[in-house]
């Protein structure tokens, strides 16, 4: 399967390079047919360099360079991703030793040799000469570069299995080829400037020099605009368009324009011949370094109109890493233009392996930012703060003015676990309106956090959520734990939402006004006392946007009261507050919505919903701690149909893969009900119901789920969307066009009717708290943070989308929406795999040789002391009887009692023992494993480095033999001697 996917691969760069060369063919026929002086210099000097074993030792030291500078830097690894990033920053200097080898023989050769003026007499103008010279390397060139680019595609496609991104690797050497074409035009000049190979090939270098390190300057140029300026003229800035999969027309119109300006230098310097020795040569080459002159300001006009101008750009990877979303660029349209933004990001050096998506995806998307808004004609300006080491001047002005410090985090790599910081942070700055965001988690959506701050920055204005107080407490307060008050910290979800909502905690002691909030959300609202949960159900149906989360059990927060269980007063059994609290009847809040909660009917009025339960886990890890109350919602469940686990016809879930439900009720549409109910989250065929009054029974054994199931039945919701009108609205909407048709009504009863244009009801109804626990945040934080598991739950994005569905902010929900797919080494992540199974098998087994080693040792130590507890309890017995003295027990006792402390040192000290010799065990397999990873990573880079360059270096050898034998046939035998 692998091997087809490579062939696979490698077809489809084929195709583009086909495309490509086709498209080359079609030029140099053109030329052939109208140029054909410059056709045979072309092809005179094509020939010429690839018939010389010299052109073949270039070729393979040019693919030896590439594959060193692509595979060979620690960060290829580390980053694990197929891409050429660690290519694209050493390019530049392995051009600038492979160009002027081509360039310095294209004139200079023709110098020292004297055929220069063979060529003059030619009948052709300068500009056959030229170009055909400059075809001729660029065709040099190309062979090299292609030659290069398969070898590179091949490995890569191993190391990926063939899921690579064909369209990223395509792009990013098409922009190598520009970067060629414009440097063998200035390394022309040096080649028209002297007859000295050596020379030449210097000048070439010198030329090239600064266009390769102009964006060095500002780490060294006190003056910063200036500094950037020159930066962006340098071939850095262009090329990175296609080092990122982006082809722009910019970037092209750049490398096209230094290349004519550097080609017209040549003609120039080709020309001078016809005017160096008139009377008017000084003139002249006044006249000459004028027109350049003002050729070169042009250009350089020209490329800074175009910069922020594009008129085609297109992301052509695969997995569009470097695209934004349509509703990022909607917001960037909308943004005012009159409202600039700062974006100040820092990113750190040295980052850990798990960050390295999170940071290639931070860099393209800040980029795709600035392109975007210089498009749009919006002002965002980026200041990207990369490579950076932790104590270095930009760390400081990070932390002092924005605020972003080093951030420490434990991770593994290597085969140990370890502490490493990073700076991965950005700054968003609008006029008085700030907002930081200090790391970039690796499991949270860059995008969404982009778009988020941008836009928090530039509408100066947040809509306010209302948090309705209830038992769930999600803006922290304290419980009766025992006879002691605990504690409850602010939910971590307020903080989240904070970012870009005005949250804010509502009590319902009054009435809730609809122009107040956006929309509301209330945990729990069976716990409401039942004035609260009258003004709750008051505010729905005066068109208040609300998500509900009633939990029949509920389990991470015990504090929260089950919507089956009275409410117990502050203090509890013994705190002096009484018995049950008034409980709302939830059953209310249920026919408002036009739901159905299976269940029953219990004890003062209570009821108490049925459980749901299924039989799917695709986490075999946690075979030991779920079971079948843990509902995860995805296609892949037993029976699921498609699109039907994640409802695709509402934009919550739409797009969405995987929601892990715990102890959840069921949530059905009403027959009848005028309400719109779209089903969000349902289990697959192997599900059902329980009675839920068996959960307690259930959680401490008595019961399992298996004896208490009521048969199978599929597709159970688990969350609902509810949007319309009431049937009281309805109906009143239907007497009030009826009035009209009959006519003018009578003035009072105009006044005492209904509005009936006011609004319907927008809720969502989850059966369930647990879904959003805190240890969701930690997991879309850090997706490993259990690593055997690599949890994939989007709890805390549904959650989001919720909220935004309600308030409106669709276009959020299209940016979580917009996932940028990676391409990562998956042989090297297979071998890791295997590394992480061993190390996990290894582990186990010492921990059960641990286990029974400490059981043997205690049992040993409970067999020493049996028979000396015997004898003191035969000793107390006698002793009760008066037939042995107290002082004689009191003996007996101390010396077991000291045989007792004995005992357990020698017990502690081999535990001790045993658990250093565990961990030395599960360091060392640990360490075998890295060593393992560490191994196929050296041969991979021995083979990439090596085994391209074998190809060239067999060609040349034949080619020179076949020289030399050339050279041998009409010489005779004696002089061979």
């Amino acid at each position: 399967m692998a091997l087809n996917n490579v062939t696979t691969a490698l077809l489809s760069l084929l195709v583009h390079d086909l495309v490509f060369l086709a498209l080359l063919v079609a030029i140099v026929a053109l030329l052939a047919g109208t140029k054909q002086a410059a056709f045979a210099v072309m092809k005179r000097n094509f020939v010429g360099y690839f018939s010389n074993p010299t052109g073949y030792v270039f070729l393979c030291i040019f693919v030896f360079l590439t594959s060193v500078a692509a595979f060979w830097p620690y960060e290829f690894f580390n980053q694990n991703l197929a891409t050429v990033d660690q290519l694209n920053y050493w390019f530049p200097l392995i051009m600038l030793v492979f160009i002027p080898a081509i360039t310095m023989s294209i004139w200079a050769e023709e110098k020292r040799q004297g055929t220069d003026e063979l060529l003059l007499t030619l009948p052709a103008d300068d500009f056959d000469i030229v170009i055909g010279k400059y075809m001729a390397a660029a065709a040099i060139f190309t062979a090299s570069l292609l030659f290069s680019q398969i070898s590179t595609f091949v490995t890569l496609a191993i190391l990926t299995e063939g899921e690579l991104d064909t369209g990223l690797i395509f792009t990013s050497y098409l922009g190598y080829y520009f970067v060629g074409l414009t440097m063998i035009a200035i390394g022309m000049i040096a080649s028209f400037l002297t007859g000295n190979l050596t020379v030449g090939f210097i000048l070439g270098a010198l030329f090239n020099a600064p266009l390769a390190f102009a964006s060095l300057v500002e780490s060294v140029s006190p003056n910063q605009n200036i500094a950037k300026w020159i930066a962006a003229s340098g071939i850095a800035r262009p090329f990175d368009d296609f080092g990122r999969g982006v082809v722009s027309s910019s970037s092209v119109i750049y490398f096209v324009l230094v290349a004519a300006v550097a080609l017209y230098i040549c003609m120039v310097l080709i020309g001078r011949r016809h005017w160096t020795g008139g009377k008017d040569g000084n003139t002249m080459a006044w006249h000459y370094i004028a027109r350049v002159l003002a050729l070169v300001v042009v250009t350089a006009g020209a490329v800074i109109l175009f910069r922020s101008r594009d008129v085609f750009r297109h992301d052509f990877t695969e997995g569009k890493v470097s695209s934004l979303a349509p509703a990022t660029k909607k917001l960037i349209r909308e943004l005012d233009s009159d409202r600039p933004i700062v974006i100040d990001a820092f990113i750190s050096k040295e980052i850990p392996e798990v960050y390295a998506k999170t940071r290639y995806e931070l860099i393209n998307l800040l980029k795709e930012f600035r392109s975007e808004a210089a498009a749009r004609g919006r002002e965002i300006t980026v200041n990207l703060y990369d490579d950076i080491e932790l104590f270095s001047d930009e760390a400081a002005l990070a932390e002092e003015r924005f605020g972003i410090a080093p951030q420490t985090r434990m991770v593994k790599e290597r085969g140990a676990s370890q502490q490493k910081q990073l700076i991965m942070g950005a700054a968003f700055k609008s006029g008085l309106e700030k907002v930081t965001v200090p790391i970039f988690e690796y499991g949270i959506p860059v995008e969404y956090e982009l778009v988020r701050s941008i836009n928090t920055v530039a509408s100066g204005a947040r809509q306010r959520l209302g948090i309705v107080a209830t038992d769930a407490r999600l803006t922290g307060g304290t419980v009766m734990s025992g006879m002691s008050m605990q504690q409850v910290p602010r939910h971590p979800l307020m903080d989240e939402l904070g970012k870009q909502y005005e949250v804010e905690e509502v009590d319902l002691n009054s009435p809730v006004s609809p122009d107040v909030y956006a929309a509301l959300l209330c945990v729990q609202p069976s716990s409401l006392a039942p004035p609260q949960f009258d003004r709750l159900l008051e505010a729905i149906r005066a068109g208040v946007p609300v998500a509900i989360f009633e939990d029949p059990a509920p389990v991470g927060a015990g504090y929260i009261t089950p919507t089956g269980s009275p409410k117990q007063a502050p203090g509890g059994m013994f705190g002096g507050g009484g018995g049950p609290q008034p409980k709302a009847d939830i059953r209310q809040l249920w026919d408002l919505l036009g739901v159905e909660i299976p269940g029953r009917a219990g004890m003062q009025e209570m009821y108490t919903p049925d459980l749901v339960w299924q039989q799917h886990n695709p986490y075999p890890t946690l075979d030991d701690q779920a079971n079948e109350l843990w509902i995860f919602i995805d296609e892949e469940a037993p029976g699921a149909e498609m699109g039907m686990a994640l409802s695709q016809d509402n934009p919550i879930t739409s797009g969405m893969q995987e929601v892990l439900g715990i102890v959840a009720g069921a949530v059905l549409a009403k027959a009848g009900s005028p309400l719109k109910h779209t089903p969000l989250l349902q289990t697959g065929g192997l599900s059902g119901l329980i009675d839920g009054t068996k959960m307690q029974q259930i959680m401490t054994g008595q019961t399992t789920v298996a004896r208490e199931t009521k048969g199978i039945k599929p597709s159970i919701p688990i969350a609902m969307a509810i949007e319309g009108a009431t049937r009281a609205a309805a109906d009143d909407a239907e007497q009030a066009e009826g009035e009209g048709e009959d006519g003018a009504a009578d003035p009072a009863e105009q006044q005492s009717k209904p509005d009936t244009n006011a609004p319907g009801i927008k809720a969502v109804y989850v059966a369930d708290t647990d879904m959003m626990l805190p240890e969701f945040l930690m997991i879309r934080a850090d997706p490993n943070v259990v690593t055997e598991a690599r949890f994939q739950f989007q709890n805390v994005t549904f959650v989001l989308n919720c909220i935004d569905w309600l308030t409106g902010q669709y276009d959020f929900i299209e940016v979580r929406k917009h996932e940028p797919i990676f391409a990562s080494l998956r042989m090297i992540d297979s071998v890791k795999e295997e590394a992480r199974t061993a190390v996990r098998n290894g582990s186990k087994d010492f921990q059960t040789e641990y286990d029974a080693a400490i059981r043997d040792a205690q049992e040993a130590q409970q067999a020493r002391m049996k028979e000396l507890q015997e004898e003191v309890e035969k000793l107390q017995k006698q002793n009760a009887d008066g037939n042995v003295s107290r002082a004689e027990l009191q003996a007996k006792l101390q010396t077991f009692q000291t045989q007792q402390e004995l005992e357990q040192r020698k017990l502690d000290v081999k535990r001790t023992k045993l658990e250093r010799d565990r961990e030395l065990k599960v360091r060392d397999i640990e360490r075998a494993a890295a060593d393992e990873v560490t191994k196929i990573q050296n041969k991979v880079k021995a083979a990439a480095v090596t085994l391209p360059c074998i190809p060239p270096l067999v060609v040349g050898v034949i080619v020179f033999a076949a020289r030399r034998l050339r050279e041998r046939e009409n010489i005779s035998k004696s002089r061979l001697k």
